[in-house]
C-alpha cells in the first residue's frame, strides 16, 4: 500500500510479513505436496520511503513461489492481488477511526471520505491509501486542505483568511482562530454561516459590486441600535468590529487583542471575542499513516494472503 499525503519518514528497512518456504530436509516431496495443500508465501511485503509523502507497501520476492506451485503463477498473483487490495481497505478503514478518535468533536462527513483506496492488479502488485487531489464539491482539494493533519507544519490560507488578508484587516504571517465567544457546531467548527456573514459585513467579498457584501442599510438592520429608557444608545443586535491589537492605531489607543469582536448592549460595551488573529505556526501530526500501515499489513496479511491463495487454488482450471 502507498500512502500519499501522510508523512516524511520512511518504514525502516523490511519487513517480512510472510516466510514459508519449503525446507531443504522435505526437497522435492514437498514441492510436490504444495499444490495439494495450498500452503504459500507471498514473499516479502516491502515497506519503504519513495519519495516525499509517500509510502509504499508491496510484495516482492514472489518467483519462489511461483516456482514451488508449479504451472500456479497466474493464481499466485491474482491472490496477492486480492490480498493486498483487502489489506489496503482495512487501512482506509483504520484512517477513518483514527480521525474520529484524534480530531475533537469528531472528523466530519467530508474528512472521512479524504481518503481513496487504488487496487492492485496482476500486473502491478502495489495498492494504494491516498489523500484525494480532489475538492468533493469543496473550493479546494483534500491534499491541500488536510494535508497538515497527517504531516504537521503549517497549513493551507482559509477562504475567511485570504478574504481579510485581500481587504487589509489580516496581517502577513497571521492566520485566524475562533475566539471564547465564536459558536461552534458539533465538530468543534465555526458555521460557514458566521463566516459568510462576517465576511460580508465587512465588505470582504472580492468581486465589484458582488451582491452578497452588505450594506449599510443591513448593517443598520443588524446592529438595532435605540436607546434605552434613560436615552443611552443601545446596540439590541450586534455589530462587528476589527481589533488591530494592543497599541495606538490611527492616533488611539487600543487595548483588545488582535481579531473580529462583536458588541451589542448599551452604547455596545458588551464586548466578546469572535475571531482571533494568530502568527502562524506549525501544526503537530494528528495521525500517523506510516504506523498505521505497518500494523494493518502486519495484522493481517498473511491471513488474507493465505485466504486468497486457498480461494484461487480451489477455482483453479
Amino acid at each position: 500500500m502507498r500512502f500519499f499525503g501522510g508523512f516524511l519518514p520512511s518504514f525502516p528497512g523490511r519487513r517480512r510479513v510472510l516466510g514459508f518456504f519449503p525446507s531443504r530436509r522435505e526437497g522435492k516431496k514437498t514441492q510436490k505436496n504444495t499444490r495439494r495443500r495450498g500452503a504459500g508465501s507471498a514473499g516479502n511485503a516491502i515497506a519503504k520511503g519513495v519519495e516525499q509523502n509517500v509510502i509504499t507497501v508491496k510484495v516482492e520476492g514472489l518467483q519462489a513461489l511461483q516456482a514451488n506451485l508449479m504451472g500456479m503463477q497466474k493464481q499466485v498473483r491474482y491472490a496477492a492481488s486480492r490480498a493486498l487490495n483487502n489489506v489496503a481497505f482495512k487501512a482506509n478503514a483504520e484512517v477513518k477511526a483514527e480521525m474520529r478518535r484524534a480530531f475533537k468533536g469528531g472528523a466530519t462527513p467530508y474528512t472521512l471520505s479524504a481518503f481513496k483506496v487504488i487496487k492492485a492488479d496482476k500486473a502491478n502488485l502495489t495498492a494504494v491509501v491516498a489523500l484525494r487531489s480532489d475538492s468533493g464539491g469543496k473550493a479546494r482539494s483534500y491534499d491541500v486542505t488536510l494535508k497538515h493533519l497527517f504531516t504537521g507544519g503549517t497549513r493551507t490560507w482559509k477562504g475567511m483568511e485570504g478574504a481579510f488578508r485581500r481587504i487589509g484587516v489580516l496581517p502577513p504571517g497571521y492566520m485566524i482562530v475562533p475566539g471564547d465567544a465564536c459558536p461552534l457546531d458539533g465538530y468543534g467548527n465555526p458555521p460557514k454561516s458566521l463566516i459568510v456573514q462576517l465576511i460580508s459585513y465587512f465588505n470582504a467579498f472580492g468581486e465589484v459590486g458582488f451582491k452578497g457584501n452588505m450594506t449599510d442599510k443591513r448593517r443598520s438592520k443588524l446592529a438595532k441600535v435605540g436607546k434605552s429608557a434613560s436615552g443611552y444608545k443601545t446596540i439590541g443586535g450586534v455589530q462587528y468590529f476589527v481589533s488591530r491589537g494592543r497599541g495606538q492605531w490611527y492616533g488611539r489607543p487600543q487595548h483588545l487583542p488582535a481579531g473580529i469582536w462583536s458588541k451589542t448592549g448599551i452604547h455596545g460595551v458588551d464586548v466578546k471575542p469572535i475571531f482571533m488573529f494568530v502568527r502562524t505556526g506549525k501544526w503537530r501530526r494528528f495521525i500517523d499513516l506510516q504506523k498505521i500501515g505497518e500494523q494493518v499489513v502486519g495484522k493481517h496479511w498473511q491471513s488474507e494472503f493465505d485466504a486468497e491463495l486457498a480461494k484461487a487454488m480451489r477455482n483453479a482450471k
